[in-house]
């Protein structure tokens, strides 16, 4: 039995002319509706307890925003489940499917509002959760979206799974937390005297729960100033989050640290996400970088002890394994720097989805990952590490696994794996990745006729450029290799990674970074350094193949790029028999 049914109605110079039949629904029923123009597509989307009243006053003309779009027409959405929270939440779904689906609709999934078409100035009420939501979510707006907007031409994707992998939606507040998460929120809202770190493996939610902390605190407390610090490459992504959940009053600041240190104001907290990539003074740090040392922050010696100044609450999200440039803080800094911050773990693994038949999990794929690199480094003990994984998951190679490896001809089988995955799921984003072993400057993968790896007639050039990578209109994007510096931080489907002969095996049987096979100027030590800062730089390139073969939600496959020595070691480490 159907759990929601709905009304559409012809509007005419501002008038509606319900049957008498519907006119108790739309006077006494809790209800969503959806404005629409038939010629512009504009659209907006409201929640009332009286329809009628309600569209009276959109339309008395005091509204200028409804005075411009001229709506024509109106969708009525009413359900068994419709309650206070429960409105709150489909209202704030439908606002941000609607403006995932506009922006998939222009042929691109990078996060550039297209404010023409939907005239909505916040994405609706904060949305707690309650008892019914997930039936909501599964008997309601699914299939509303898909046998209702979906058919009339109100939407453009049948169906809503497409648009929950764009970051709009994986991001958003609208996903629900875990308990874990949802604890962390609760504690970090209620505690503002307190600072936090939040260490989690790669793919353990970190950035949700920041979108979400975020939208608690601005709407607990909207006079509360709040500075979120992103990444370059998701510097937009977060703009339009924040946009569309409302969230981009005078009280919000996003930005790098760089820019919000700049800014030279004083904040009620400040919230950090990648906060491994933090900056350290001095050490081939970019000219932007450390032209904040000045006038009071002089004496300074991180981006961190900074901001810890212009913060009245610091909130970090952290992941030792992630921290891949020698300007980054090191360990020992960051463990100094926040010795008196709460300390709180995320465990749950959300993008990597390894789990098969034989009951091997994701979690057993980062755990061996983690093992493979990093046993003997003495790292693993401040991770989330469990040594009894499943080494099950890295022997079971066949085509349908979520890992595997080539021995021979890496890059044309790495490619030839994702091609062929594309040719079954075109809707997948796929990408070969490699370690900085090839000639690298940011410049080169600018310039069509400069080719870096090359394997027999197959020759990729680098990344064309590293923000927003994912979406480059570059004819050849998805040929290019991408480097980590394009990637941190990102989610894709399938993915192939080049090992090349950065990582070597010492007389001990432990990896170690050869300086002299590794191709980024910036991501050395000085010569002088180097000796003493051997395990350092070691950790770093071990870390850029952490992030390297954690991006991958539907697969990954290792190529191993000139490197028998690294093979040997991968095979031996995981107890793999050919």
């Amino acid at each position: 039995m159907a759990k929601y049914n709905h009304i559409q109605l012809t509007i005419n110079q501002g008038v509606v002319t319900p049957e008498k039949s519907h006119y108790k629904i739309l006077k006494e029923k809790n209800i969503i509706y959806i404005y629409r123009n038939s010629d512009t597509k504009k659209m907006y989307v409201g929640q009332t307890k009286d329809f009628i009243s309600r569209h009276t006053q959109h339309f008395n003309g005091t509204e200028e925003k409804f005075n411009i779009a001229k709506f024509d027409q109106v969708i009525v959405l009413y359900s068994q489940y419709f309650n206070k929270s429960a409105l709150d939440d489909v209202e704030t779904q439908l606002i941000t499917y609607l403006k995932a689906d506009c922006l998939k609709a222009k042929g691109t999934q990078n996060i550039l509002a297209d404010d023409d078409l939907l005239i909505n100035l916040t994405n609706g009420n904060s949305v707690l959760n309650y008892k019914e939501r997930e039936d909501v979510a599964s008997k309601v707006v699914l299939p509303f979206w898909e046998t209702v907007l979906y058919l009339k031409h109100w939407v453009n994707h049948l169906t809503i799974d497409e648009l929950q992998k764009s970051a709009l939606v994986k991001y958003s507040p609208i996903k629900l937390l875990t308990q874990e998460q949802a604890d962390i929120v609760d504690e970090i809202a209620n505690n503002s005297d307190k600072n936090y770190v939040i260490n989690g493996d790669a793919g353990t939610g970190k950035t949700v729960l920041l979108t979400h902390l975020v939208a608690r605190m601005s709407r607990q407390q909207p006079e509360k100033k709040i500075a979120v610090i992103v990444q370059p490459n998701w510097r937009d992504t977060g703009d339009e989050i924040f946009k569309v959940y409302g969230l981009n009053s005078n009280q919000l600041e996003i930005g790098s640290s760089t820019q919000i240190i700049n800014t030279r104001k004083e904040f009620d907290v400040i919230i950090i996400d990648e906060s491994h990539k933090l900056s350290r003074r001095g050490n081939k740090q970019h000219f932007s970088f450390g032209k904040v040392y000045s006038e009071e922050f002089a004496d300074y010696q991180s981006h961190l002890e900074i901001l810890k100044r212009m913060g009245q609450q610091i909130i970090l999200m952290y992941d030792i394994l992630q921290a891949i440039r020698p300007a980054n803080i090191p360990r020992e800094q960051m463990i100094n720097l926040t010795k008196s911050f709460e300390q709180r773990y995320l465990k749950t693994q959300f993008r990597i989805q390894a789990n098969d038949d034989s009951g091997c999990t994701s979690e057993d794929y980062i755990n061996g990952i983690k093992y493979l690199l990093y046993k003997d480094t003495g790292l693993l003990e401040y991770t989330n590490f469990n040594p009894n994984f499943k080494r099950e998951l890295f022997k079971n190679t066949g085509d349908d696994s979520y890992f595997g490896y080539f021995q021979d001809k890496p890059l044309h089988n790495l490619f030839d794996w994702i091609d062929e995955d594309i040719n079954i799921n075109p809707e997948h984003i796929n990408r070969v990745l490699g370690g900085l072993v090839e000639p690298w400057k940011q410049k080169d993968g600018q310039d069509l006729y400069k080719y870096h790896w090359v394997e027999g007639e197959l020759k990729c050039r680098w990344n064309s450029t590293q923000e927003n990578w994912i979406n480059s209109e570059d004819i050849d994007a998805s040929e290019q290799i991408g480097s980590v510096f394009a990637v941190q931080g990102i989610d894709l489907n399938k993915v192939g990674v080049l090992i090349g002969d950065d990582l070597q095996v010492n007389s001990d049987g432990n990896l170690y970074a050869e300086r002299e096979n590794f191709h980024n100027v910036n991501g050395v030590f000085s010569e002088s350094e180097a000796k003493d800062k051997s395990d350092e730089f070691t950790l770093l390139v071990l870390n850029i193949y952490y992030v390297l073969l954690t991006r991958g939600i539907d697969g990954i496959r290792i190529g191993f790029w000139h490197n028998d020595n690294f093979k040997k070691y991968f095979k031996e480490t995981l107890q793999i028999i050919d």
